[in-house]
């Protein structure tokens, strides 16, 4: 799968990216804001998405899940919390807690080639 990143800590993206080619997936890029992100999916197709919840400057990667859960494409969040916020009205998907493990990130990956988005 391609997989667009989302993460607004260039290091963790860096290392996601590496889990992602350790795992057989393709990282399309990684992405630091919406704005980025958004482009990115204007500009190239992706299979699915990890989405880091919390960005910087108070935003979060909620519209960049809409826009995904639109056009059908999963995706997960992830968070160095257990749990996010209900108040932006994010569209629902798995959440992974940073730091991942690489059992994790397979299994997120597996789950999203065995089910369509919502």
């Amino acid at each position: 799968m391609r997989i667009l990143v989302v993460e607004d800590e260039p290091l963790l993206a860096m290392l996601l990216e590496d889990d992602l080619a350790e795992l057989g997936h393709e990282a399309g890029g990684s992405a630091a804001t919406v704005e980025q992100a958004m482009g990115m999916l204007d500009a190239s197709s992706y299979d699915a998405a990890l989405l880091d919840y919390s960005l910087s400057e108070n935003t979060t990667s909620a519209p960049v899940a809409e826009r995904l859960k639109r056009e059908g494409k999963p995706f997960c969040y992830l968070s160095g919390h257990t749990s996010i916020g209900s108040g932006d009205h994010a569209p629902e998907a798995p959440l992974l807690t940073k730091p991942v493990s690489l059992a994790a990130l397979r299994g997120a990956l597996d789950s999203m080639v065995s089910r369509p988005a919502d």
